[in-house]
């Protein structure tokens, strides 16, 4: 398991990025728009169209359910980006704008563990050893800091206002206003690293409005016996109870099964995804450009 130094505020960066989500989010009941916890790490690149993400106990819906039904992208990033260009604060280059986008370090409790061969006991982390670029120890383009932390930096350059503030993507507003902006982190202004696809077509059943909200569990994963012990939710108007989950023996079954989704909104293909709103690559992204 690895972590962030960033992981810490991840919790604070819900809270503030709750502003910038339609107030319906608050209530939270089934239906109502939620961002998944994802989208709080930098280095996410979305979500896929061909897979399914129940995230269980979200703090935005009173079901605790935020579920991702066969979506693609980032809620938070309508039109996606290319990744941005890194950069190295101790040399720059051409790069006037150099900020830090995350870092990594592998947990660890003996030397044996890290691949530098150094593991901080009283951190309890692998250590990247020698401060600079190009460090074997660290993922590509990321370099070791002075704390012994891998650590990658985003070029800000043509992706800043007057002010110095990032360029950063509102699910609120239309393409156009997001045309040339960059995808952050949720409540801040931190560029993603990642590479992140456009979302489906605004007028499929795969985009934002149509595939991330809160829902509720309705009914076990077809072909398992009847849970008399589970608080089964009955879907509201304009819903349906449909498998999105089947039950494979992996993981938690109490998150298998049925849930409620809008009606005629089922999956049927990646062929659904229609035409993408922004940035797409065949490598990594469904749909047609």
């Amino acid at each position: 398991m690895t972590r962030s130094i960033l992981s810490g505020l991840l919790g604070l960066l819900s809270v503030v990025a709750m502003a910038s989500l339609p107030s319906a989010c608050e209530s939270g009941g089934v239906g109502d728009p939620c961002l998944p916890e994802d989208e709080y790490d930098p280095q996410f690149a979305g979500f896929k169209v061909t897979e399914e993400n129940i995230e269980s106990r979200s703090f935005q819906c009173q079901t605790r359910i935020c579920l991702v039904n066969h979506f693609q992208g980032r809620v938070s990033c309508p039109l996606g980006q290319e990744a941005p260009a890194t950069c190295n604060p101790a040399a720059p280059g051409d790069c006037k704008d150099c900020k830090l986008s995350g870092s990594y370090a592998p947990d660890c409790e003996s030397d044996g563990e890290c691949v530098s061969g150094d593991c901080d006991e009283a951190g309890g982390f692998c250590r990247c050893g020698t401060p600079g670029t190009d460090n074997p120890n660290c993922p590509a383009d990321w370099s070791c800091g002075e704390d012994g932390v891998c650590k990658l930096h985003i070029c800000r350059d043509g992706i800043t206002n007057p002010d110095g503030s990032t360029k950063c993507q509102d699910p609120t507003k239309s393409a156009a206003e997001n045309e040339g902006k960059a995808c952050c982190v949720p409540g801040t202004e931190d560029p993603v690293a990642s590479p992140v696809c456009g979302q489906c077509a605004g007028d499929s059943d795969r985009n934002a409005e149509q595939a991330v909200y809160c829902s509720c569990r309705c009914g076990v994963a077809e072909g398992e016996p009847d849970d008399p012990n589970f608080n089964f939710c009955e879907c509201p108007q304009g819903f349906s109870c449909s498998e999105i989950r089947p039950n494979v023996g992996l993981g938690d079954a109490n998150i298998t099964g049925k849930y409620c989704i809008k009606k005629d909104s089922e999956f049927r293909g990646e062929q659904a995804c229609g035409k993408v709103q922004g940035r797409y690559n065949s490598e990594q992204c469904e749909g047609n450009p």
